[in-house]
């Protein structure tokens, strides 16, 4: 399996990162690796969660997109290899970035290609670190197939294999310049397709033609798919949202959210409750709260603070007002980056992650009655500054009316 030839293969016109950025991201993978005494990383494919496990490959390699399955095998010393399987053809691999050469079809056996690459290092006895073995964000159990993990490790019986998912988490946490611009496009593409949103949801529309049209909006604007974009529309959405119906809009229908777009695969989101009508008092009163929760939340999102003060935070506003606030939080970048806190309930590792400048988030206090019949909740991308949450977002924090 040899290295495919790129000399002569056209540059798309897609986005991507420089030079400058890829070097910044491997030195810093490099001397986490050295800290870990791992002497090659493994990132596994994995296109599950909208394409979001894909994110350590194409953070190290810049391939991905539409749920392209690759694998990336990146040697502490030594040159970077992305294995694929050429659908898309190798041409695209190698047109849509220029970080690495190195790119080899698998034939879908990823298991041999990645041992095949491993042995050119001479990594029989090697510390071999794998992204995504276990406690991977929205998957404890890990992302790598067990085929594809058995075949590595029968290759090499006298290595050492450890997790790396952590390592990798670490490594993403504090975004570059170059990343926040990409989150920055992505979040106004998210704004996007809230405005055609508002231009289109009106009684008697179908949910899924609405929905639609802010897809179509976000491929317009340059957005990558898949994407998530959770949807649910009724005179009380107290439930998780998941995809739209054909049921037309009603009068007096909400439209509970949660929008993300990507940018070069960085994802950002947005939450935006609409009425189709007038805002009732009850709901007015619960968004009073969120809003009372989300800037004690945007109060401390700067270093000297944790996961679990923001968590306190959103629970303290709930406190003495007849309604509950949990707070949903997790890291933004080319996946649900850590740390993650899934309203309020997490483990320790992601409670006292500390958080740091130019790390980013999407915070979204949620609250509910007491019976959960009823909930709300809005939210932006934000940014991690010394003086707190810089919101990416420009869209008024309200819950929109459309009469």
């Amino acid at each position: 399996m040899a290295p495919a030839d790129r000399s002569k293969i056209a540059k798309l016109e897609v986005p991507h990162f420089s030079l400058e950025e890829r070097e910044r991201r491997w030195a810093r993978v490099r001397t986490l690796m050295d800290r870990e005494g791992i002497d090659v990383l493994v990132a596994p494919p994995n296109t599950g969660h909208w394409d979001h496990f894909q994110a350590n490959v194409r953070y190290l390699t810049g391939l991905g997109g539409n749920c392209v399955e690759a694998a990336a095998v990146f040697p502490r010393e030594g040159e970077v290899t992305g294995i694929v399987v050429s659908v898309p053809p190798l041409e695209v691999h190698l047109g849509s970035q220029d970080w690495v050469r190195d790119i080899r079809d698998c034939g879908k056996l990823f298991g041999d290609g990645i041992a095949e690459r491993l042995r050119e290092l001479g990594a029989e006895r090697a510390r071999i670190g794998i992204a995504g073995l276990s406690y991977a964000t929205r998957m404890p159990e890990g992302i790598i197939h067990h085929g594809t993990y058995a075949k590595i490790r029968d290759a090499f019986p006298d290595a050492d294999f450890v997790d790396a998912t952590l390592l990798m988490e670490e490594a993403k946490y504090v975004k570059s310049a170059e990343e926040l611009a990409f989150l920055q496009r992505a979040t106004d593409i998210v704004e996007r397709a809230i405005d055609t949103m508002v231009a289109e949801a009106r009684p008697g529309v179908p949910e899924n033609v609405v929905y639609a049209r802010m897809i179509a909006t976000m491929v317009e604007e340059g957005g990558e798919l898949p994407t998530m974009f959770q949807w649910l529309a009724a005179p009380d959405p107290g439930g998780l949202q998941f995809q739209p119906s054909t049921r037309k809009l009603r009068s007096g229908d909400m439209i509970s959210n949660e929008i993300e777009a990507r940018w070069a695969g960085y994802v950002a989101q947005g939450v935006q409750p609409v009425v189709l009508g007038k805002v009732g008092a009850e709901y007015a009163a619960m968004f009073r709260v969120q809003q009372d929760a989300l800037e004690r939340c945007y109060e401390l999102l700067r270093p000297g603070h944790t996961v679990a003060d923001l968590i306190e935070a959103a629970a303290a506003a709930g406190e003495g007002t007849g309604y509950r606030c949990v707070l949903t939080m997790h890291g933004r970048g080319l996946g649900d980056d850590a740390p993650i806190s899934y309203q309020g309930v997490q483990d320790e590792t992601m409670r006292t992650w500390p958080i740091e400048e130019n790390a980013c988030f999407i915070v979204k206090p949620l609250v509910s009655t007491l019976d959960g019949s009823k909930r709300i909740y809005w939210g932006d991308t934000v940014v991690a500054t010394a003086g707190g949450a810089r919101r990416m977002g420009k869209r008024a924090r309200e819950i929109i009316e459309i009469r």
